[in-house]
């Protein structure tokens, strides 16, 4: 029986093609529900809300004063975002052992889009920070750690200043993670984390964050393992979707050029290959990844292949 997986192609429909090519080889049996020429964004958004999975390309701004890729959270319902951050041999990264996982809240924090002008020259963001959004939050992580199997969670915070929000996001943290008592909790300040992790990264295994914290350590954090061309990002929604997307990707211009770069998409579909519990075809795909990265790097990365002719290495892999 196949499972039916929404593709929203973003700025890089050529590549994206590409990659499912590569992911139909594997035989995972995915049926991709790809949107026709005259799709509208309504139509996918329909699509991934009936199918509950989908990969998606990076898309940049367009003029409409809002990241799409905050559009599209926001219109599915996501409420948690997953930056897994492990290097894959091939991709050049400053920490190559690093393993860890940034597990992000994202319906609220400055992203509420609540600003505005209080006098002239004078702005004023507004944080929101709410005790159910934080606590449904630090469960998911919670429940995540324990069914990876993973052994700690750090809630990352800054309640030495911000005293009331931060201060409530770190309480309610802990006192979930007392109904985890098999996980390890710790907790660090914001701006001391990022030194730490740029020092030694081992020390960290899940990472639990705010919507604006979660978006500067993810970056960060994919920036030890490979930068852009090793940002997957896993959103989850209240309805079940799960969001398969590339952090980071390729201007449209780009698309379709020996300089195109395959590997944003390529790792958040190893990604959706493992959600679907098909680790076996992830791990092969890993390596074929990787194979081909170390025999022939790619334009993207320095080296001198092609697009076409690193997916038809990694292809020829499987």
């Amino acid at each position: 029986m196949s499972t039916v997986v929404t593709l929203v192609p973003g700025d890089t429909p050529d590549t994206m093609e590409r990659v499912v090519a590569i992911v139909d080889r594997l035989g995972a049996g995915i049926e991709w529900d790809r949107p026709s020429p005259k799709a509208t964004h309504e139509d996918m958004l329909r699509s991934a809300r009936t199918t509950k999975l989908a990969l998606a390309a990076h898309a940049h701004w367009t003029g409409t004063g809002r990241a799409p890729a905050v559009v599209l959270r926001e219109e599915l319902g996501v409420f948690a975002q997953h930056r897994p951050v492990r290097p894959v041999p091939g991709i050049p990264a400053r920490h190559p052992d690093i393993d860890l996982l940034v597990v992000r809240e994202t319906t609220e924090d400055v992203y509420a889009h609540l600003e505005h002008e209080s006098i002239p020259g004078v702005f004023e963001s507004l944080k929101v920070t709410t005790r159910a959004a934080t606590e449904r939050i630090a469960r998911h992580a919670y429940q995540t750690a324990r069914r990876l199997g993973r052994k700690k969670v750090t809630i990352v915070h800054k309640s030495n200043i911000m005293k009331l929000s931060d201060g409530m996001f770190l309480r309610v943290g802990q006192r979930v993670a007392s109904e985890y008592p098999d996980i390890e909790t710790d907790e660090v300040i914001v701006d001391a984390l990022c030194m730490r992790l740029v020092l030694d990264p081992g020390r960290f295994d899940v990472l639990l964050c705010g919507n604006l914290y979660g978006d500067i350590v993810g970056d960060l954090c994919a920036g030890l393992a490979g930068g852009a061309s090793n940002a997957p990002v896993v959103d989850h929604a209240l309805d079940g979707t799960v969001l398969f997307s590339a952090g980071h990707g390729d201007l449209r211009e780009v698309d379709g050029t020996p300089a195109a770069n395959p590997l944003p998409v390529l790792l958040p579909a190893l990604r959706l290959l493992r959600h679907l519990g098909r680790d076996d075809l992830a791990d092969q795909l890993r390596l074929a990844i990787s194979d081909t990265l170390e025999a022939e790097r790619p334009i993207a990365l320095g080296g001198t292949a092609s697009c076409a002719a690193t997916c038809e290495g990694i292809a020829a892999r499987l």
